[in-house]
């Protein structure tokens, strides 16, 4: 599946970019490439963000075993805190 993957913030400045089309059908294969692609620390930081797909957490579906399809938008986001 084509997807489009959005980085944010140090996950953004590790990857050397914001935007990018990617062939996956599953959140792990798009964890998968990052290691591959930029690096363990890459990775490593993509897991500790709030994961989006099409502005949904995969917290409130099946987390990385989240399934793609064509068009999808997979957002890497900061955690944010505050009061």
């Amino acid at each position: 599946m084509s997807v489009t993957v959005k980085y944010r913030s140090h996950l953004a400045e590790l990857t050397k970019t914001a935007v990018e089309p990617l062939e996956a059908a599953a959140v792990k294969d798009v964890l998968r490439h990052i290691k591959m692609q930029f690096g363990a620390e890459a990775e490593k930081e993509a897991k500790t963000m709030l994961i989006a797909v099409n502005g949904q957490s995969v917290l409130h579906l099946a987390h990385f075993k989240t399934a793609l399809k064509d068009g999808d938008e997979v957002s890497f986001l900061p955690i944010c805190g505050g009061g």
